[in-house]
């Protein structure tokens, strides 16, 4: 984690909004990952989805997954190893 996250949650609390409660009824013909690459960060200490749930679901997707070593938060305590898989990825993808 950064120094001090306490700035960040505040400004995470302060910005929630609903969500748009018609998104999750809407039916799609498709999934997009049926066609298109998928990629996924596992957090190994993720208290919120468990990690072993993350994998069953990026390999469900067939999704290239990187294995992270922190929280549901990493992207906040590890921004620039997440910002790797995101550079990488998004090569990959050209």
């Amino acid at each position: 984690m950064p120094p001090s996250p306490a700035p960040f949650f505040a400004f995470q609390r302060e910005r929630k909004h609903r969500v748009f409660g018609g998104a999750f009824g809407t039916r799609l013909p498709a999934a997009a990952w049926h066609d298109k690459p998928s990629y996924a960060i596992v957090a190994t200490g993720d208290r919120e989805l468990d990690p072993a749930t993350a994998q069953r679901m990026a390999k469900r997707a067939g999704s290239k997954v990187t294995v992270l070593e922190g929280g549901h938060l990493v992207f906040v305590a590890r921004p620039r190893a997440v910002a790797h898989v995101i550079e990488t990825t998004a090569r990959a993808v050209r």
